[in-house]
Order: C-alpha cells, then sequence, then structure tokens
C-alpha cells in the first residue's frame, strides 16, 4: 500500500510528534520514509531574520527555523544581504544535520530513509517533492491552533492537505 512515505520535519515538537507514527507505517509496509527540511528563503530574502524560539517558559532546543521578523535594515534592498546569505547556509546545514539526525534514528529501527533539503515555500516544496519522489503517503504534525491565531499564523500543514494530490496524514502534537 505504502512504497514512500514524506516526512517533512523542521525539528519542531509538532513534527516530532510525527516521527513515531512514520517509522511504525514505513517498517509494516517496508517503505522508503523520506525526510525533508524546506528552507523558506523568501523570508530571508526580504529582508526577514531569525527570531530564536525556545519552548514555553524559556526551556528546550533552540530552533533558527521558526517565526521570522522584519528586519528594517535589510528590508526592501532587494537582494540578500551578506547577513541573510551566511543565515540562509546556516539553516540549510541545520537542515542537514536534523534530517541525517532523524535519518540515522530510524536506520537503526530497520526503516529505508532518504533525506533532502529544499529551499522555497514550504507548502509548495513538499507537495513538488510528493510528486518528483513518487509519494504514497505524506505524514505532518498539527498544533491544532484554533480561530484568529490560526488564520494569523497560518498553517504550513493545512495548505498541504488542502493543495495535495497525495494522502496527507496529520498528527497533532499532545498538550
Amino acid at each position: 500500500m505504502y512504497d514512500n512515505i514524506l516526512y517533512p520535519t523542521d525539528g519542531s515538537k509538532g513534527a516530532e510528534a510525527v516521527v513515531d507514527h512514520a517509522h511504525d507505517l514505513a517498517s509494516k509496509y517496508d517503505a522508503t520514509l523520506h525526510v525533508l527540511f524546506v528552507v523558506d528563503a523568501e523570508h530571508i530574502q526580504s529582508g526577514m531574520v531569525p527570531r530564536h524560539e525556545r519552548g514555553e517558559h524559556g526551556e528546550g532546543e533552540e530552533r533558527v527555523t521558526g517565526m521570522m521578523k522584519r528586519d528594517e535594515k535589510t528590508a526592501g534592498e532587494g537582494h540578500m544581504s551578506r547577513h541573510n546569505d551566511e543565515f540562509l547556509e546556516a539553516i540549510k546545514e541545520r537542515g542537514h544535520e536534523l534530517t541525517d539526525a532523524v535519518a540515522s534514528e530510524l536506520a537503526e529501527g530497520g526503516v529505508d530513509t532518504v533525506t533532502a533539503v529544499r529551499e522555497g515555500e514550504p507548502h509548495q516544496v513538499i507537495t513538488e517533492y510528493a510528486e518528483e519522489a513518487d509519494i504514497d503517503l505524506i505524514m505532518m504534525g498539527t498544533h491544532g491552533r484554533r480561530g484568529i491565531r490560526r488564520r494569523l499564523i497560518g498553517s504550513v500543514t493545512e495548505k498541504v492537505v488542502r493543495i495535495s494530490d497525495r494522502p496527507v496524514m496529520t498528527v497533532r502534537l499532545s498538550e
């Protein structure tokens, strides 16, 4: 039923909630698990810089792939500043480290893996990758945001569910 399963990750708790489910399905169906990290370069090019995030109350591993804030010094220049170029490379490197670590963990559990780091709008890259790699199932985490917060923040998972022609399984982050 499933030969290729896609697990897009950004290292967030929502994405981590999926990995055990992805492992179980890949094991059950002897499927290859594709681990994908997407660098949203458009935010960097438009003068956005990282806001380092921590878990609730400051604990947990720092994520540089989280929310962005506008940098007025580089906004509107129409090109990537050296700072943004360096940041883009750092994010790509973090993506490679993350996908390699996940793939290594999954391989220890007997799952065949493929890793990829791509640039672009996350929902578009995920659906394009799914098409290119002949993915049978996309597995993504969700935070379960509601109301205005969901509308303002948006959801990559929600966009993928709407535009993908592949089945998408969502796993909600436990509270």
